[in-house]
């Protein structure tokens, strides 16, 4: 896919690696739609690639119900009369509970059903926009981590972009949709990972979900990113 040409949908947009990505692709030459329910993280990425290109535009949500992401992708199709040509379906995962620890299990089934109703509600809203406009379009499910000394719950979390990954892209094939996933490794970390390591990764992701977009080969698969 030529980026360049492309409308760029980044979800979690006021993350750390949301804001990486939505400059990375706005150099590139993309117009990019910026959405978050951080009103002020959305705000600070958004001024940040302004200042870059003007073919950038924000959409502030207070939640992540299917009316709220329908509104969003109605707020696409009325401002370019087209539906997306990419979703980078981002999603920034906290810490989670162990099974020994003392905290309710309670705290991690709302923290695990919301990240996966999030991803599969943008994700399902953008394959029927695409499928509706018989686009060649392109879901990346990317998942980070905003704690890099952390990183309780990610390989759960990780596990649950692949499979994401894989099934929708058997579904979508036939569309000529393509998927693909970007995960942080952090196997074999231990002692070395610190802020700077985690920036590393941080940019890693941002290279392959640009490769996973310009590559017109590439579904059904999910690159790991680690330094």
């Amino acid at each position: 896919m030529d980026i360049k040409n492309s409308i760029i949908l980044i979800t979690s947009a006021g993350s750390v690696l949301g804001n990486t990505i939505a400059n990375h692709f706005i150099n590139l030459g993309a117009t990019i739609v910026l959405c978050d329910d951080n009103p002020e993280g959305l705000e600070s990425t958004y001024i940040q690639c302004y200042s870059r290109s003007k073919a950038v535009y924000r959409y502030p949500v207070t939640d992540y119900s299917n009316r709220t992401i329908q509104d969003l992708f109605d707020f696409i199709q009325d401002k370019f009369q087209t539906t997306p040509d990419v979703l980078v379906n981002n999603w920034t995962s906290s810490p989670m509970p162990s099974l020994v620890s003392a905290q309710s299990s309670k705290h991690f089934i709302d923290q695990f059903s919301s990240m996966a109703s999030t991803l599969f509600s943008f994700g399902q809203a953008s394959a029927h926009r695409m499928c509706k406009e018989n686009k060649e379009g392109v879901i990346v499910n990317v998942i980070s981590h905003d704690n890099f000394h952390d990183f309780s719950g990610l390989e759960s979390a990780n596990s649950m972009v692949e499979g994401f990954t894989h099934s929708w892209a058997r579904e979508l094939t036939p569309f000529k949709i393509r998927v693909g996933g970007v995960i942080p490794a952090i196997h074999n970390s231990e002692g070395k990972l610190d802020e700077y390591h985690w920036a590393q990764i941080q940019d890693e992701l941002t290279r392959n979900t640009e490769y996973i977009v310009s590559n017109d080969y590439f579904s059904g698969r999910v690159v790991a990113a680690e330094v």
